[in-house]
């Protein structure tokens, strides 16, 4: 009996299974893209991921623009993470996240390097503006009224607006995509039928645009029922070769070009972009 207890005991500490996994926790940044340019002293939204495998128990996640000399704690809970940053020194800065668990600070595992107040024109492989979750949190609106919701950006090159998409609350009928010069001029309208929760228009007709014109891309909604993010444009986001400034989030009661703001909402309408 007492051999069998001691091969027993030597069978566990050979074990290539361990008791517990090892905390291993990684931090990604989602925007701004690399390279992108940024104005001057106006607040930048920063945001990302944080992960800690099966393991989970992400704590927090901490951001340095100064090559890890500081960091500055951000909003953050098990996915998902912003800061708003303001740059106010022209040039190249580089961003940098870690994440933390309640035992382990992670290393540096997100590195990104932007351009404060200059021009760059990086090279563009995507096709839309991708807006991730952040800590904000999100709502079904109640609102039943007719609306229109929409979004301000501008491109930092020529091209073409070839879609757009809807991430779509409780009303899931017929709406109309609308695209508007910054004047608040119909650059083109067109009817989108029933769809569930997220949907990619293409137009049937591209749209122009300028490079530094602002526009906006919106839809009407008959019957309110959207889905909507406050507090989530605190900052500008830059993703090449989009720009969406503060308060990028606006909207019309009853139709029309949307021009109104409230606490910083996300309508969750992106465009899709062609060069």
């Amino acid at each position: 009996m007492r051999r069998l207890a001691v091969l027993l005991l030597a069978l566990v500490l050979v074990s290539p299974t361990p008791a517990f996994a090892a905390d291993n926790p990684f931090a990604t940044l989602y925007s701004p893209t690399a390279d992108a340019s940024v104005p001057l002293n106006e607040p930048l939204l920063v945001f990302g991921g944080a992960f800690n495998g099966e393991s989970s128990g992400i704590t927090e996640v901490d951001v340095s623009t100064d090559d890890g000399a500081t960091w500055t704690s951000t909003d953050a809970h098990t996915e998902n993470w912003a800061l708003v940053l303001t740059p106010t020194t022209p040039g190249p800065l580089t961003i940098q996240a870690r994440a933390h668990t309640a035992s382990t600070t992670g290393p540096v595992t997100a590195s990104r390097t932007i351009q404060v107040g200059g021009t760059t024109t990086p090279p563009f492989t995507g096709s839309g503006l991708v807006l991730h979750d952040t800590p904000a949190p999100d709502l079904n609106d109640p609102d039943t009224a007719a609306v229109e919701l929409g979004l301000r950006f501008q491109v930092d090159r020529d091209g073409s607006l070839v879609g757009m998409g809807l991430r779509r609350g409780d009303y899931t009928g017929p709406v109309t995509a609308h695209v508007w010069s910054a004047d608040g001029t119909l650059l083109a309208a067109q009817a989108v039928p029933a769809a569930q929760r997220s949907q990619q228009i293409t137009f049937t007709t591209t749209i122009p645009v300028t490079a530094g014109t602002e526009y906006v891309v919106s839809y009407y909604t008959p019957s309110g029922g959207y889905f909507a993010t406050e507090n989530y444009f605190l900052g500008g986001i830059a993703q090449t070769p989009f720009y969406t400034p503060v308060n990028a989030g606006v909207y019309s009661y009853d139709g029309g070009f949307p021009a109104e703001t409230w606490n910083a909402s996300n309508y969750w309408v992106t465009p899709y972009f062609a060069a």
